[in-house]
């Protein structure tokens, strides 16, 4: 097991964490120029995630690994545990894989070691567990894009849909794949872009960022049948922007959600639902 110690200004973290996609981080250091932070990776996939975070860090033009470390199994297994207590969101209680759910006010939903430690589930992926049991119904065709560790396929597959997720990470297809095991729901997890699928579906969700949105607009709306469900929306020029290209695309707004980020008030992350005009 191995500890990837990184660095970022605080206005850029919140972007790297929402592309980092899935993948949990322990906050170290809030400092107000700066944000220490860890990733811990298991051997074999050590490599691939330091190359993923030094791309994300390039994309943006910001932040770097400062150190790398080596810390045992045991140690990491029981500061995960400490760390993640069971979360309960709109009609969902996300659960590591180890606790068992015994009530009846919740739909579980759990989520393996070294998959989320350290998150406590971004303002936007939380955002989505609420608006998906309002838009969803059973039967529903669903596309997950960009399902990272595959929490929204695996809330909507047990929402009675039948779901889709795609993404262009192996690495987070091999994840949705495991964690739908976990959850003992049928999701079909591939790899691909949105470019390549042919097919309308009932309901589109995508929990992704405004450059992806820019890039993938004309494909995204085209995809859907009732409803499009999107988050990953930062601050109110981002929000600005997506109200404009679905006004461009002739979508019309059926519902917009805010949520701020714990102890940053000034940062508020965007969710929209759109459906046809």
């Amino acid at each position: 097991m191995k500890r990837i110690n990184c660095t970022i200004e605080p206005d850029y973290f919140e972007i790297f964490a929402v592309e980092l996609n899935g993948y949990g981080f322990e906050i170290t250091k809030r400092e107000e120029d700066r944000i220490e932070f860890t990733i811990y990776a298991q051997d074999e996939e050590f490599e691939s995630i330091k190359e993923m975070v030094e791309e994300i860090f390039a994309d943006i033009g910001k932040g770097k690994v400062s150190s790398v470390e080596n810390i045992s199994e045991e140690d990491w297994e029981e500061k995960w545990k400490e760390s993640f207590k069971p979360i309960e969101i709109g009609k969902f209680i996300v659960l590591p894989e180890w606790e068992i759910y015994n009530g009846s006010d919740y739909i579980p939903i759990k989520i393996k070691v070294a998959m989320a430690f350290g998150t406590g589930l971004h303002p936007t992926t939380q955002m989505m567990l609420k608006l998906i049991p309002e838009f969803l119904e059973p039967g529903d065709s669903i596309l997950d894009v960009g399902c990272g560790t595959g929490i929204l396929a695996i809330a909507s597959a047990k929402m009675g849909a039948q779901v889709d997720a795609i993404d262009i990470d192996p690495q987070a297809v091999e994840e949705c794949k495991i964690n739908a095991w976990e959850n003992e729901v049928s999701i079909r997890c591939f790899l691909g872009d949105v470019e390549e699928i042919d097919q309308e579906y009932d309901v589109v969700i995508s929990n992704l960022q405004m450059e992806i949105f820019q890039k993938s607009f004309d494909t995204l709306p085209k995809k859907f049948r009732k409803y499009w469900l999107l988050s990953g929306i930062f601050q109110d020029v981002e929000r600005e922007k997506i109200l404009n290209l679905s006004r461009e695309y002739n979508l019309k707004l059926v519902r917009i959600e805010s949520m701020q980020e714990e102890g940053r008030n000034d940062h508020v992350w965007y969710g929209f639902v759109f459906k046809r005009s």
